[in-house]
């Protein structure tokens, strides 16, 4: 849709990817900061700092993830892996690179893992949702060519925007943006209830966002490798649904 928002000078501009995944961040931050499950948890700078490791470990596992999926890849393709902000990243990528990089650090300032991943996860669907508007700016995350009766089709017009040009295809982006914010909402409505037992909320989180990616990607034309009707990324999240189940019945009250 809109790739480049705003040229600063000569190959530099500020595009809506980047500018979305910022601004998600920033509120993501803004509002877990000022939550009071925060200030029983851990200092606002202790928080801040750990924010920060995540998302450096989201930035790297995400993009690294989406690297992996797509292989084999060309001289110059590998050289764009470091171009971040041109969009290309796995969500469950970054999900992942985050629950390990973030349980370590925690561990070592001894600060209850499960109590601030509960928290965290109360507004990560809300920085999904905004980053996915990002990946609809892009173009990235495109979904397969649309029939002539879906009226919500969207066709990209911008040169430099990574979905096929001129061809109506299902808004997928827009399909996970919509997933999550119904996922934020559940959690937001239900958070006093599912806190009652550490681990429950970010679990919750997990099997609702992991089912979300399952079902979405049956309309993503961009799967990658094919394993019978699933994509390679369908059986990650399909592992992590299961996962996050087995969590759940673990954490039943007895």
């Amino acid at each position: 849709m809109c790739p480049r928002i705003l040229h600063i000078y000569g190959p530099l501009w500020i595009n809506g990817y980047g500018l979305m995944i910022a601004l998600g961040f920033l509120l993501f931050t803004y509002l877990a900061n000022r939550h009071p499950w925060r200030k029983r948890l851990i200092s606002s700078e202790e928080f801040l700092r750990t924010l920060f490791i995540g998302f450096l470990a989201a930035i790297i596992g995400g993009r690294l993830l989406f690297v992996l999926l797509d292989f084999p890849m060309t001289l110059q393709e590998f050289i764009e892996i470091f171009y971040i902000w041109t969009g290309g990243f796995s969500l469950f990528g970054s999900i992942i690179a985050v629950l390990l990089t973030v349980s370590v650090y925690l561990k070592k300032k001894k600060v209850p893992i499960l109590q601030f991943f509960d928290l965290i996860a109360l507004y990560a669907p809300l920085l999904q949702a905004i980053s996915r508007i990002g990946c609809f700016l892009a173009g990235c995350c495109y979904g397969e060519v649309a029939s002539s009766y879906i009226f919500w089709s969207v066709t990209f017009t911008d040169p430099h925007s990574l979905a096929p040009i001129g061809v109506a295809l299902h808004p997928t982006q827009l399909y996970s943006v919509l997933a999550s914010l119904l996922i934020f909402v559940f959690l937001r409505r239900f958070s006093d209830r599912l806190s009652k037992v550490p681990g429950k909320i970010i679990t919750t989180y997990l099997l609702l966002e992991s089912l979300s990616r399952f079902l979405v990607d049956f309309w993503r034309w961009d799967r990658g490798p094919l394993y019978g009707p699933l994509s390679s990324m369908q059986l990650i999240v399909l592992s992590l649904f299961v996962g996050a189940a087995v969590g759940l019945f673990a954490l039943r009250k007895p």
